[in-house]
């Protein structure tokens, strides 16, 4: 009886490793913040401060637009296709907004990331944005981690921030920045760096603008951490499941013993 018990204890403990295995290896998420989701739902389509792309830049956007309106175009677009302010977007750029399949509740989370960035006068418009030339990634390095100083007098970034895909841990009051480039491409990139719109920055950096080379520097530097984390993110669930495979191996040996 003893025996039994054990083995029954053994298949319980291994059964819930292995689904814990899985979801690590599969990289799963309940909980998404709304900067998250803009990043895999909107970011194709939007920037914030880069301009209009395959639809329009958001800087601003909750000052424009309502709650309940913001909420309604995020859930359910299609609800009202005859909404006059949809039908202008849909002549201006040539598509309409799909269904992305989020919540309200998600959709909540999306507006109060977006609220954060207040439209202000800023020195580049949508029209007068170029395509970004890219700069040299060490140059970009050195100027993140302060080895060489902002022509205009702004700190480094390294005070706030990391990119710890390409080894610079930095400070942790603003986020990790290895996937920026890859969340926001180029126009997004250079539209945050050239405005500075987020909450800390604006008034940290106010008078102490970017250079267009310094923003080509850092550009490069975040394009080749993104390059550098997605392959990281690429190995992760391969490794995860090696891991599962291996848990299994291990388990069915055991089994065998006990039986």
């Amino acid at each position: 009886m003893r025996i039994v018990k054990k083995s029954l204890l053994a298949k319980s403990l291994f059964w819930t490793l292995a689904v814990m295995l899985l979801s690590l290896s599969a990289g799963v998420s309940y909980a998404q913040t709304g900067e998250e989701l803009f990043s895999k739902k909107c970011v194709s389509c939007h920037t914030i401060g880069g301009g209009d792309v395959v639809g329009p830049d958001l800087l601003g956007i909750t000052e424009k637009r309502d709650r309940e309106w913001l909420i309604r175009i995020i859930v359910d677009p299609d609800s009202f296709l005859d909404d006059p302010i949809r039908q202008e977007n849909i002549a201006k750029y040539g598509v309409k907004m799909p269904d992305l399949g989020l919540s309200e509740e998600e959709a909540v989370k999306i507006i109060e990331f977006l609220s954060q960035f207040a439209a202000q006068p800023s020195e580049v418009t949508p029209e007068e944005t170029p395509e970004i030339q890219l700069g040299d990634p060490e140059i970009g390095r050195a100027l993140f981690i302060g080895e060489l100083r902002f022509t205009n007098g702004g700190p480094p970034c390294v005070a706030c921030h990391s990119v710890r895909s390409a080894g610079i841990n930095g400070g942790t009051l603003a986020k990790d920045l290895s996937d920026l480039y890859t969340r926001l491409g180029d126009r997004g990139v250079y539209g945050a760096l050239k405005s500075l719109q987020f909450p800390v920055m604006k008034d940290i950096y106010a008078g102490k603008e970017l250079t267009d080379e310094e923003v080509a520097h850092l550009a490069a530097l975040f394009k080749e951490a993104s390059e550098t984390n997605r392959a990281k993110s690429d190995i992760y669930p391969l490794s995860g499941i090696v891991v599962f495979l291996v848990a299994i191996g291990i388990a069915t040996v055991y089994f065998r013993r006990v039986g």
